[in-house]
């Protein structure tokens, strides 16, 4: 019988494997919160996190069941996911011991693809988000104040009342003339959910907001789009390429199409034109997307990092979270007849008609009021997106009892608070399950709309002053497409069908590869017979 040989590589083998048990067995130091054990110190979470979310989730659940706090290793920082009402909101107040760049600046690195110079810009500007620099920023020239010029434009452009309306109104316009282009009136056709909306909502949207002048640059933009949305929650920490070379390789190929784009627009577009200020152009869409382009050409971004902001900024932000929210939200109206005729009977008296075009088309302050739509919208945004929200300890920061360092980041995980069983949970109606009646009352038999939990339990948007700035045209977005499916067209389901068209013997759950990034599709089609009647 032959001797076993050890050789140096063995030995070292033997080593870092007798490290790595003895870290994962090691007892958390108890002046320290407790941190999510490892098998391969400062990578395993980080690549669990990185490649299986719903396995990650599924480990700080367990931990978080006996503390509010646990930690670990995250691209070789440390990180904790917290949770709790207090906490969160804390987490979310305007405090000198916590900040936001962190997470914006990994994402205009990672996401973005932004160059090293670009990245440096934001990283090196102190002088904050507000029209008033910050104390010891005061110098800081006006065109080198690049978060501040970023937040003005992104709040003007998407939050204030009359550019929110023409976003939604356009959009509401571009949508309907998808479907109606596609769905002959009075005829009956099937379809299958995801692909219709991931197809016409998209384009909708898009449209809506970068004009039509992309499609034209870019024919195969949405594929492309859909490629990169499957590995957005990948690619958001910067895991090493070498491990990650295809996911790396769609946000490449996704970026390549918007710097086209992007550059084709910025030399054409007469930025002195009777179109420069419009509400809605074929080059650059909205006014908003034009402020922000004009932007960037002024800071002298290079073309890497125009076609990033143009891809994340623009198609990413505008349709990650609300078609998964949509899709979710036709596949409950259509299991349940029902409600699909409630909200047709809600929604008829919204429509009103132009007295100069004769367009008929919803009214949007009458719309967004209405309770039942506004609860099917809660519903779905509870249930379906899951964002990791992230902040930076900047100052040392007491959480739970322990104090936590400078450097460390912070996560409240949203799907840890949106499905708290003592929160939502009602008899006979487990927060995981759609209910929804669950954000309806009723006074002197009148429905009202009002959330069940409080905004430390419910932050789809995450909170303060980083909050999403396109969650006002978000909302109208998703019910105006709602709204639009139920009052135009009737829906018959045919059966669950697998990505490939394959039937499915079980109805869809929740895609586990989303959870942690953005909104979260199915991951089972629904297959339907659609009819429009109007």
């Amino acid at each position: 019988m032959e001797q076993c040989q050890f050789t140096g590589t063995t030995s070292i083998g033997l080593a870092l494997l007798l490290v790595a048990l003895t870290f994962a067995i090691w007892p958390a130091n108890q002046k320290t919160p407790p941190m999510l054990r490892e098998t391969i110190p400062f990578l395993s979470n980080t690549y669990q996190y990185a490649a299986n979310m719903d396995r990650f989730f599924s480990r700080a659940s367990q931990a978080l069941s006996q503390k509010n706090i646990v930690g670990f290793y995250l691209g070789g920082k440390k990180a904790f996911f917290i949770t709790g009402p207090q906490n969160i909101q804390t987490f979310f107040r305007s405090s000198p011991s916590i900040g936001f760049q962190t997470f914006v600046l990994y994402s205009i690195k990672h996401m973005m693809g932004a160059t090293p110079d670009d990245v440096a810009k934001f990283a090196n500007d102190n002088s904050g988000r507000l029209p008033t620099p910050l104390p010891g920023a005061e110098d800081t020239p006006e065109d080198k104040r690049y978060w501040a010029a970023m937040h003005h434009i992104m709040h003007k452009y998407l939050s204030q009342t009359h550019y929110a309306n023409a976003l939604a109104d356009t959009y509401q316009r571009f949508f309907a003339e998808e479907l109606d282009a596609h769905f002959t009136l009075g005829e009956w056709t099937e379809t299958r959910v995801i692909p219709m909306m991931k197809q016409h909502m998209a384009k909708a949207a898009i449209r809506s907001l970068q004009g039509d002048r992309i499609f034209e640059v870019a024919p195969n933009l949405l594929d492309l789009f859909w490629d990169y949305d499957k590995v957005l929650g990948t690619i958001l920490f910067g895991p090493p390429k070498w491990l990650f070379r295809g996911v790396y390789a769609k946000a490449e190929r996704f970026c390549a199409a918007t710097g086209k784009y992007f550059q084709d627009a910025a030399a054409s577009f007469d930025w002195n034109g009777p179109d420069s200020e419009a509400d809605w152009e074929p080059v650059f869409g909205s006014r908003f997307w034009r402020e922000f382009s004009r932007w960037m050409i002024r800071s002298e971004f290079s073309p890497r990092t125009c076609a990033g902001f143009t891809g994340v900024t623009g198609i990413v932000a505008m349709n990650a979270n609300t078609i998964p929210v949509a899709i979710w939200a036709i596949i409950e109206m259509t299991k349940d007849p029902s409600l699909l005729a409630a909200l047709r009977r809600e929604v008829e008296p919204t429509y009103v008609t132009d007295p100069t075009t004769g367009r008929r088309s919803i009214d949007l302050q009458a719309l967004v009021a209405l309770p039942l739509l506004q609860s099917v919208y809660t519903e779905v945004m509870r249930m379906r997106i899951s964002v990791n929200v992230t902040r930076e300890v900047l100052q040392p920061l007491e959480v739970e009892g322990y104090t936590l360092a400078p450097g460390t980041l912070l996560q409240a995980p949203s799907e840890l608070s949106h499905f708290k069983e003592s929160v939502w949970g009602v008899e006979g109606h487990p927060a995981r399950e759609f209910w929804v009646d669950r954000h309806i009352k009723y006074v002197d038999g009148v429905a009202t709309f009002e959330v069940r939990g409080r905004p430390t339990d419910f932050f789809p948007y995450g909170g303060g002053i980083p909050m999403c700035p396109g969650r006002h045209f978000a909302k109208q977005e998703i019910m105006l497409t709602i709204a639009l499916l139920a009052s135009k067209y009737e829906f018959e389901f045919v059966e669950w069908v697998q990505m490939d068209g394959k039937p499915s013997n079980r109805p869809p759950r929740s895609d586990p590869k989303y959870k942690g990034a953005a909104g979260v599709p199915p991951d089972v089609d629904m297959k339907v017979r659609m009819k429009r009647v109007r």
